[in-house]
C-alpha cells in the first residue's frame, strides 16, 4: 500500500495530478486548512473516480508551519500502524528534506505530483517485468510480479511458488529471482 500525503497548501490541485493512476490499495490523505480549502469540479469529478481511499483532514492554522506539523505527526502515527507500506509526502515544500533525512531508512518520499511517483513506479515495473521474463517463464512472472509490488515477505513469495510448482522447482525459481527480493523482510 502507498500512502500520498498532500500538502494541498502548498501544491494546489495540481498536486494531486495522477490519481487516475492510483488503486485500489492506494489512500490519499488531503491535509488542507482555511487558506486553502477549495477544489473544482474538476477534482471533484476526478477524486469521485479515484480507485484509492480518499480521505480529508482539514488542520487548525494560526502557527507558521501547522500544515506541515500536523502532517508530519500523521504520518509518524501511520508508519507505526502500516510499517511495510510506502509514504509519498506530495509537496514542494523542501522543509520535509529533514523529515526523509530522519527517517532515511524508510520508504518516505518527497514529490511534487502523485504523478511523479505513478510513472516511475509504472517504468520500473516495466524494468523488472522485463528483466523476469529473461530469467523465468512468464506464467512464474505473471504469478511472482504482483507479490513483488506489495508488502509480502521473501517467505511469502517462496511459500507461493512451492504451492504453485512443488519444492524442487520452487527452489529453482527462487534462487533467480532473488536479487528481486533483497527490499523484501
Amino acid at each position: 500500500m502507498t500512502y500520498y500525503l498532500i500538502d494541498y497548501e502548498n501544491t494546489g490541485e495540481n498536486g494531486l495530478n495522477g490519481l487516475s493512476e492510483l488503486g485500489n490499495n492506494d489512500q490519499v490523505v488531503i491535509f488542507y486548512s482555511d487558506n486553502a480549502d477549495k477544489m473544482s469540479f474538476d477534482l471533484h469529478q476526478r477524486l469521485q473516480e479515484c480507485q484509492a481511499a480518499v480521505e480529508f483532514r482539514k488542520i487548525t492554522t494560526g502557527k507558521k508551519n501547522a500544515l506541515d506539523f500536523q502532517l508530519a505527526a500523521y504520518l509518524g502515527y501511520l508508519m507505526a500502524k502500516e510499517e511495510h507500506s510506502r509514504f509519498c509526502i506530495v509537496s514542494k515544500d523542501l522543509g520535509y528534506e529533514v523529515l526523509l533525512e530522519f527517517w532515511k531508512d524508510k520508504n518516505i518520499k518527497r514529490i511534487d505530483t502523485i504523478t511523479a511517483e505513478t510513472q516511475k513506479t509504472a517504468e520500473e515495473r516495466s524494468a523488472l517485468e522485463e528483466n523476469l521474463r529473461k530469467l523465468i517463464p512468464g506464467e512464474v512472472v505473471e504469478l511472482v510480479l504482483p507479490c513483488l509490488g506489495s508488502n509480502k515477505s521473501r517467505q511469502a513469495v517462496n511459500n507461493l511458488l512451492v504451492k504453485n510448482y512443488g519444492s524442487k522447482k520452487a527452489g529453482e525459481l527462487y534462487k533467480k529471482i532473488k536479487p528481486f527480493l533483497k527490499e523484501k523482510k
